[in-house]
């Protein structure tokens, strides 16, 4: 693999690509209160925006092997910023609803580039896990910093932080890899796409996405039902983000040294030992350990995801679609969690969760023993 020179401007364009799933929540009671919007309708626009990065996730995957990336990336800087800059101005719901989607497209793009790029480095699976821990601390400053924002300069103010965000990474664009169909096509057979385990390693992330979702949705009602107090639960998400940060350090710092498999068995059994704790009576100690040690084994369970992905993809064009089927996991993550409580609560929805742990799990196993295999050979 071509080793990416540029690392840490990368890592930028892929935060930056990826702020519009942090920030949403936030955004969305913004929309009420200083637009005048309904819920269902900043819920709706919340949609818009994520099905906008979706769906250029996809197209960047396409792309790829077609383009320059730098310009790419130039073109969904240029429609971030000018999107957001568009949406300040903004009131009325289906110009809304239209910028908002221009930018989700430019954000997409951004986010797909930067994990394209990163497959093509010598150790993926480290540097998934530095995207990953900047995107958690971007995501943590702005839980804390975004609200007092709000509160003292209004909606607009998120809006020319982000275009304001997007123009300043326009230069770390510059440094991503040229990219093109001679670099990242080759005609040899051995390094020829496999749709099989491609396929098994985003169904993997597919189901992982929406197992975290899952749980994640209705964590707040299981503490609550617990009898916890919501400054309790509330403190307790937060030192989940602290140790899922934690999680992604890890894996950053450790790589594949240990090989894929060990570290994969070890998160994913941590999983099932953390839902495990979350069911039946349920203590304050209980709720804070079970929920933090497995938002560590999260995050290390997706940069290695991402990293055999890489591996059998020479290409780096499936890293694009990576993005795409994260958001199809966590839109599918409650609606399956809902569909649980029916059945049987809100403990059903932790079996369904550890269930999804597994069968993740065994879908990497192929695609692990397969890239050994090449390996060896």
């Amino acid at each position: 693999m071509r080793v990416l020179k540029g690392l840490v401007p990368t890592i930028l364009v892929g935060v930056v690509g990826n702020s519009v799933i942090y920030l949403i929540p936030l955004l969305v009671g913004g929309m009420v209160a200083d637009r005048g919007f309904t819920e269902q309708q900043a819920g709706l626009l919340a949609s818009i925006d994520l099905g906008g990065y979706a769906l250029a996730t996809a197209l960047t995957a396409w792309l790829v092997g077609r383009v320059n990336w730098r310009r790419l990336a130039y073109f969904g800087v240029a429609l971030m910023v000018a999107a957001n800059v568009v949406t300040t101005g903004l009131h009325a719901f289906d110009a809304f609803a239209a910028a908002r989607f221009a930018s989700g497209l430019g954000c997409g793009v951004l986010a797909g580039l930067a994990s394209v790029s990163l497959s093509q480095t010598e150790n993926p699976e480290r540097n998934f896990g530095l995207l990953l821990a900047a995107a958690l601390l971007f995501g943590t400053t702005g839980l804390w910093g975004l609200p007092v924002l709000l509160s003292q300069y209004g909606l607009n103010s998120a809006y020319w932080m982000l275009a304001g965000l997007a123009l300043a990474v326009a230069f770390a664009a510059a440094r991503l890899p040229q990219g093109n169909v001679a670099a990242t096509s080759t005609g040899n057979s051995e390094h020829r796409l496999s749709w099989l385990l491609v396929g098994m390693v985003l169904l993997s992330v597919t189901l992982f996405w929406a197992e975290q979702n899952a749980v994640y949705a209705y964590i707040e009602r299981i503490g609550n039902a617990a009898g916890l107090q919501p400054t309790f639960i509330g403190f307790s998400l937060g030192m989940a983000n602290l140790t899922g940060f934690a999680g992604a350090a890890l894996v950053a710092w450790l790589g594949s040294r240990f090989g894929r498999v060990l570290p994969l068995v070890i998160a994913t059994c941590l999983q099932l030992g953390c839902l495990s704790l979350l069911q039946g009576e349920l203590s304050s100690f209980r709720f804070i350990v079970g929920l933090g040690a497995m938002s560590l084994a999260w995050n290390v369970v997706n940069p290695f995801q991402l990293g055999i992905l890489a591996g059998i993809d020479v290409s780096g064009k499936s890293l694009a679609l990576a993005a795409t089927v994260t958001g199809i996991g966590l839109a599918l993550g409650p609606a399956a969690g809902s569909m649980a409580i029916a059945f049987g609560g809100y403990g059903a929805i932790l079996w369904l969760a550890a269930g999804l742990a597994v069968v993740s799990f065994a879908l990497l196993l192929l695609p692990i023993r397969r890239m050994q295999a090449a390996c060896s050979g």
